[in-house]
């Protein structure tokens, strides 16, 4: 009984997650593992540059700016699938998880890691694609009412997006090291910490995200010739370095799924490492 006891206190134990220190572990990982970001990066960035090539051709034959933009985020979902469970597992187990891991290869935990980011991406286009199209058919047709109801529609699945990404975090690591035990499970665990991992989440792209402004700003965003093909390569090299921003939400994972297990003391006993 004592026993059982134990055991129901332990499976609702809250670990707040320290958002300082995994957010910096996040950011020096590349640092650290600088020859498996070359080794395991290179060939992804390569192939996505010759996407980029594909997309200024497309939209220089006044092709549909649209579909230039799916072909792009596309591409590089599909490109970077192992590159980002390769990554994952290093973040979470060290250089000796990937030792057998080609440099670009697909298998079975990538083809898996590669269908949930394809069916996270269609519930965000099923989520956010009718306010939008709303949203351009108000403005279209001058219709005040129908851009305000669609601009509150489309915050509305914009929190919901938000929620769900940070809630089911954990599906991508777990996937990635073999683990997954599915949604719910997911679920339960990042019960706690939305605003924690949230946070994590935000700021280990953030830096990413505040260069490649900032460059943007630096060469304009319609540069000629050879300006135009190195600012294209900028871009793609801070896209495919933005990626191991994954170890964020991957040592969040490991923190409260992989280190905290029977032994584990409850919250209570503990002093909860803060931000």
């Amino acid at each position: 009984m004592a026993i059982e006891q134990s055991s129901i206190r332990r499976r609702f134990t809250i670990i707040e997650l320290p958002v300082v220190q995994i957010v910096a572990q996040s950011l020096l990982l590349p640092f650290k593992y600088l020859p498996e970001l070359a080794k395991y990066g290179w060939i992804p960035l390569l192939l996505s540059l010759g996407a980029k090539a594909i997309d200024f051709l497309i939209v220089r034959e006044d092709g549909p700016w649209f579909l230039a933009q799916i072909l792009m985020v596309a591409g590089h979902f599909v490109l970077f699938a192992p590159f980002s469970v390769t990554w994952t597992k290093l973040a979470i187990h060290g250089r000796h998880a990937i030792v057998n891991d080609p440099p670009f290869g697909y298998s079975r935990s990538v083809w898996l890691y590669l269908l949930a980011t394809i069916v996270m991406m269609i519930l965000i286009a099923m989520i956010a694609g009718p306010p939008i199209a709303m949203f351009r058919y108000g403005q279209v047709n001058f219709d005040r009412q129908i851009v305000g109801a669609a601009g509150f529609l489309l915050l509305a699945g914009v929190f919901l997006i938000a929620l769900g990404f940070v809630r089911l975090a954990f599906v991508f690591p777990a996937i990635a090291i073999g683990r997954y035990a599915g949604i719910s499970a997911a679920w339960k665990q990042t019960a706690g910490n939305l605003e924690r991992l949230a946070a994590i989440i935000l700021l280990s792209y953030a830096p990413y995200a505040v260069v490649r402004k900032i460059l943007e700003q630096m060469i304009g965003y319609h540069p000629p010739g050879i300006k135009a093909a190195g600012s294209a390569c900028l871009e793609m090299l801070l896209i495919a370095l933005a990626t191991t921003a994954l170890a964020g939400p991957a040592l969040a994972y490991k923190l409260i799924v992989l280190d905290e297990h029977e032994d584990s003391p409850t919250l209570s006993e503990r002093t909860p490492t803060r931000a």
